[in-house]
């Protein structure tokens, strides 16, 4: 292999590995824990808390979560309780977005009029520069807890997260709906 196709592979290689890094970035990132201790077997009907939101500057974006969790917890077969005093769980949730930068640094690869052997043993001069990329984003986070309604007690925590981008910002609806379908997907744990 030549000096210059050498060169043209670790090219290929480095953008096919920028670009997958890009891809990953705007993906969901979705998970949960839960209480090894709790029953969710006798989880029938709920209640979702109501609270002030602070830090979240859209108040649609709350009203939005809101309706998308008890939309999500009705089409999984759970009723709304009429009364939250007689509710088997309650529901909580927070959402909102923060700015984020991410500080990548990584070598550059020597350049130079290359490597080769000799009667000494390999010649060349070894240099490796620095690069820094800095990359400035808003991320959108939404948390949802479970607490059992007779204990009060937290059995259950699903969270998302996801690079915004313009669109999520302008028409937040169907990213919340998506995030919150995907974070209840993991409720109750083991599918039952």
């Amino acid at each position: 292999m030549s000096y210059r196709s050498s060169l043209t592979a670790l090219w290929l290689i480095s953008v096919t590995l920028c670009l997958s890094a890009l891809a990953a970035c705007t993906t969901l990132s979705v998970g949960s824990d839960y209480d090894r201790d709790a029953s969710f077997a006798g989880y029938h009907t709920f209640s979702v808390m109501q609270r002030a939101h602070q830090d979240v500057h859209n108040p649609l974006v709350v009203t939005r979560a809101d309706d998308a969790i008890r939309a999500e917890l009705i089409r999984k077969g759970y009723q709304q309780a009429t009364d939250a005093s007689t509710a088997d769980f309650s529901v909580d949730f927070t959402i909102g977005s923060k700015e984020r930068t991410d500080v990548n640094a990584y070598p550059d690869p020597y350049f130079g009029t290359g490597w080769g052997w000799g009667r000494r043993g390999w010649w060349g001069g070894q240099y490796w520069g620095n690069n820094l990329d800095v990359r400035q984003y808003r991320e959108g986070t939404l948390s949802i807890d479970i607490f059992d309604a007779k204990t009060h007690r937290p059995v259950w925590h699903g969270w998302a997260k996801k690079e915004l981008n313009r669109s999520d910002i302008q028409n937040s609806e169907e990213p919340i709906r998506t995030a919150v379908a995907a974070v209840l997907a993991r409720f109750p744990p083991g599918g039952g």
